[in-house]
C-alpha cells in the first residue's frame, strides 16, 4: 500500500483481537492490498513490523499495550478511550474507531463508506490513522481525545439505545399482533428523513401536531400492555415535546389555539412563540400535556426580558415537560403610577426570547383578564414581607406580588414554579404564601445571573448612564466584601454589616438599607447561626436597584 509508506505501514500491520471489529477490520485492509498479521488472540507473538491495532474491549486496551514490545506505533479502535492508556505503555499512539455497529457475522463490506474517527499523538501517528481508516474504505474525520466521550455517547444513542428502543416498540407490537417486519419499513423511512432533514424537520407524529389526547391513549396502552416501558415512554414523550419547541420555533404554523406573534424587527419572522390570552384557553391548552403527565414548569414574568430570565427559563425546559412563562405587567404591585408606565415593554421581543428558550406557551393576559370588574381580594402575607423592601416599597407591594402570583399559580396550576434568587424578599414571601395556604406547588429558587462586572442583571440597568453603571457596582462590591467577612469566620451580623458598608463608600452610594437577615422570614439578625442573605437596596441616580447575598454557616446558598 504505497500511500502509506512513510507512515509504516509498508510492512504491513497487525491485529490484536478477532473479535467482529478486529475480523472485519482486517478483511477491509486486506482488500485493500496490505498485508495483514492476524487478527490475533491476546498473546499470540506479533510478527509484522507496522503498526499494531489493537481491537479488544476498552477494559482491556491498557494490558494488551502494555504486551506490546516499545517503542511501537500502536493504536486502538475504542470510540471513549483516549490515547492516554497507549501513551502509558510507551507507545506512539493512534487510534481509529469505526463509526458503524458490526453485528455477528458481518464482514469487511460493512465498513465500507462508513465514518471512522481519528486520533494520534504525533503527526506521523495521526497520518498513519487517516491512511488505515481510508485503505479500510472508511471516511476519517479527527476527533479530540476530550471530545471522545461525547462523540462516543451521541454514537451510542444513534444506534445502540436506538436498537433497544425498537425492541421495546416490537415487544408493544407484538401485543397487538403484529411483528418487526410491520415496524421496519417505518423506522428506515424516519432514518432517512431525519438524516436528510435534521430533528426539528423531520418530526411528524401526534406530539409534533399538538395531539395530546392521542398521546394520553397511547400512554394508557403502554402502562397497560408493557409497563415496564412506562418510564421510557414518559421520557422520550418529555424529549420529543422539547424538540417539538424548537420545530414550532421553524414552523409556528403547526398548531393548536394559541394565537401566534412574530418578532417584528427589521421585517424577520424568525423568531416566534405561541401566546394565550385568557384563561380559558389556557386552561384548553394545558389539558393536552396533563392527560401525558407531563410535568408543567411555570416562570412568572413582567416581560423585558434579559438573561435572568433566560436562565430561569432554561431551568424549567431541562426539568419540565411543558413549560409556561407568563407575561404581565402588574398594576397592583406598583406604588406609583409613573413607575407603571415607565415599565419597558416589547412583547414581540419577549415572546422570541420565550420561544428561543423552549417555552411551549406564553400566558400574556390583559389586565381586565386578571383583575376584572369588581375584583375586591387580596393576599397579605405578613412575616417575610415586613421591613426592607416591604417598608420602603410600601405595604401594598407585597401584597399586589402575592396577589398576582396566587392567581396565576390557581390558573395555570403548574408542578413547580420559578423564581430568581434577586429578589430574595419576594422569593420568601411566595413561599411562605405557597406554605402557609397549602398551594400544591414546588416553588424552584435560581440563582442570580450577574453582568461580567458582578451587576445583577435587572431591566432597571439600562436606565443607569456610563457613570452611574460604575457607581451601581459598590452593591456587588458590599455584598462581597460582607459574604469575605463571613467566609473568615465572623458571624456577628454588624460586623458583616461593617464591612459591606465599608466597602460602598468609595462609590460614593448611599444603600436605603444594608441587612443580614434570616432568609426565610427576613427578620434581622444578631448572630448568623442559620441560612440568611446580606441584602442591599440603594438609589444610583434615579434608579433604584436590589441585591443580596445568601449566607449559610453549613456551606450551602439555597
Amino acid at each position: 500500500m504505497n500511500t502509506t509508506s512513510d507512515e509504516g505501514c509498508s510492512a504491513g500491520c497487525a491485529i490484536v483481537g478477532a473479535g467482529r471489529v478486529g475480523t472485519a477490520l482486517a478483511g477491509a485492509l486486506r482488500a485493500a492490498g496490505l498485508e495483514v498479521g492476524g487478527p490475533l488472540r491476546r498473546g499470540e507473538p506479533i510478527t509484522a513490523d507496522g503498526p499494531v491495532i489493537l481491537c479488544v474491549p476498552d477494559g482491556q486496551i491498557a494490558e494488551a499495550a502494555r504486551a506490546v514490545p516499545t517503542p511501537r506505533l500502536v493504536g486502538h479502535t475504542s470510540g471513549a478511550t483516549t490515547l492516554d492508556v497507549l501513551l502509558a505503555a510507551g507507545h506512539e499512539a493512534f487510534s481509529v474507531h469505526p463509526l458503524m455497529t458490526v453485528p455477528h457475522g458481518a464482514g469487511a463490506h460493512q465498513l465500507a463508506g462508513a465514518p471512522a474517527a481519528v486520533a494520534g499523538s504525533t503527526p506521523r501517528a495521526l497520518r498513519t490513522a487517516r491512511a488505515l481508516a481510508e485503505a479500510a474504505g472508511l471516511r476519517a474525520i479527527e476527533i479530540a481525545d476530550a471530545d471522545r466521550a461525547a462523540y462516543h455517547a451521541a454514537a451510542s444513542i444513534a444506534a445502540n439505545l436506538l436498537v433497544t428502543l425498537e425492541d421495546g416498540a416490537e415487544r408493544l407490537l407484538a401485543t397487538a399482533g403484529a411483528g418487526r417486519d410491520v415496524l421496519a419499513p417505518l423506522v428506515r423511512a424516519a432514518v432517512e428523513s431525519w438524516a436528510e432533514l435534521g430533528g426539528e424537520r423531520a418530526l411528524t407524529g401526534p406530539i409534533a401536531r399538538g395531539d395530546h389526547e392521542t398521546v394520553a391513549r397511547q400512554r394508557a396502552a403502554v402502562q397497560a400492555r408493557t409497563p415496564e416501558l412506562l418510564d421510557v415512554f414518559d421520557a422520550l414523550v418529555a424529549a420529543t415535546e422539547r424538540l417539538a419547541s424548537r420545530q414550532r420555533l421553524q414552523a409556528p404554523e403547526n398548531g393548536g389555539p394559541a394565537d401566534v406573534l412574530a418578532s417584528t424587527s427589521e421585517g424577520s419572522a424568525d423568531a416566534r412563540a405561541r401566546i394565550v390570552r385568557t384563561v380559558a384557553e389556557l386552561r384548553e391548552v394545558l389539558a393536552g400535556p396533563r392527560r401525558t403527565g407531563a410535568l408543567v414548569g411555570l416562570v412568572p414574568t413582567m416581560g423585558a426580558l434579559h438573561d435572568g430570565h433566560a436562565a430561569l427559563l432554561r431551568r424549567a425546559r431541562a426539568e419540565c415537560g411543558y413549560v409556561v412563562m407568563s407575561l404581565f405587567v402588574n398594576p397592583t404591585q406598583f406604588n406609583e403610577a409613573s413607575d407603571l408606565a415607565a415599565y419597558p415593554r416589547d412583547e414581540a421581543a419577549d415572546a422570541a426570547i420565550a420561544a428561543a428558550e423552549g417555552v411551549d406557551l406564553v400566558f400574556a393576559p390583559a389586565p381586565e383578564e386578571v383583575y376584572p370588574d369588581g375584583f375586591a381580594t387580596t393576599v397579605k402575607v405578613a412575616g417575610p414581607a415586613l421591613g426592607l423592601e416591604g417598608e420602603h416599597r410600601g405595604a401594598g407591594h407585597f401584597e399586589g406580588v402575592a396577589t398576582v402570583v396566587l392567581k396565576l399559580l390557581n390558573m395555570v396550576r403548574p408542578d413547580v414554579a420559578y423564581f430568581g434568587q434577586k429578589d430574595g424578599q419576594q422569593l420568601a414571601v411566595i413561599r411562605r404564601m405557597v406554605r402557609d395556604l397549602d398551594v400544591p406547588v414546588r416553588i424552584e429558587p435560581v440563582a442570580t445571573v450577574r453582568e461580567p462586572d458582578g451587576l445583577a442583571l435587572s431591566s432597571r440597568n439600562v436606565r443607569l448612564g456610563p457613570a452611574e453603571r460604575r457607581r451601581a457596582l459598590a452593591l456587588q462590591a458590599g455584598l462581597q466584601a460582607g459574604a469575605a467577612s463571613f467566609a473568615d469566620g465572623q458571624r456577628a451580623a454588624d460586623r458583616v454589616v461593617a464591612a459591606a458598608r465599608a466597602a460602598m463608600t468609595p462609590y460614593d452610594v448611599d444603600p436605603e438599607y444594608l441587612a443580614v437577615v434570616d432568609a426565610d422570614t427576613f427578620t434581622p439578625l444578631d448572630e448568623i447561626d442559620r441560612r440568611a442573605l446580606i441584602a442591599v437596596a440603594a438609589r444610583v441616580g434615579d434608579v433604584r436597584l436590589i441585591d443580596n447575598q445568601p449566607l449559610n454557616p453549613n456551606g450551602s446558598a439555597r
